[in-house]
């Protein structure tokens, strides 16, 4: 059986696995990364009021859009423009389904709830928080906003759940509601 082994093992690796190799076809085009800007809608302060900027997003969600804006608190934007997110930074934003007895409206079509997590020590100001919550429903699924600020020194606060409407004096002609 010792000798019949090696012998048996040369004879398996001639003969191979049995399937006979095929020639290669090309079933279609060849994956192509598209790499066309995304382009969005934020909005910024302008005279103490929100005005719509745009500026190139990473991706198509209501996350990247907050994530966008959030990072414009760090840059300079257009002259005369301004954020009041400064000393805040994202830490988080996911969106959920809103159940039907959650609704204030039937007729709205809406259906997430965005849940956007900051980390920071001050507390937003009215015109920070029209700016996320403004610049969030300007997607056509999210319906509601709520705001919550994580604090490593004092307690962590959340701002409900907002629409754009609640800042209309703030917001120009035409904002969601």
């Amino acid at each position: 059986m010792r000798r019949a082994l090696p012998l048996l093992t040369c004879l398996a690796l001639l003969t191979g696995c049995g399937i006979s190799p095929t020639a290669v076809s090309s079933l279609g085009s060849p994956p192509v990364i598209s790499t066309e800007p995304i382009f969005s809608q934020v909005y910024l302060i302008k005279k103490g009021r929100l005005v719509q900027q745009r500026v190139r997003v990473p991706g198509k969600t209501a996350e990247d859009l907050v994530r966008t804006l959030m990072d414009l608190a760090n840059h300079p934007v257009e002259s005369g423009q301004d954020t009041d997110l400064y000393g805040m930074r994202y830490q988080d934003a996911e969106a959920e389904p809103v159940g039907r007895q959650q609704r204030l409206d039937p007729s709205e079509t809406r259906s997430l709830v965005l849940y956007v997590t900051l980390q920071g020590e001050r507390e937003l100001s009215r015109v920070a928080l029209a700016q996320i919550v403004c610049t969030a429903r300007l997607r056509t699924d999210i319906s509601k906003v709520q705001v919550n600020i994580a604090r490593t020194v004092a307690p962590s606060t959340t701002s409900g759940r907002r629409t754009c409407k609640e800042f209309h004096d703030l917001a120009p002609a035409g904002a969601p509601s």
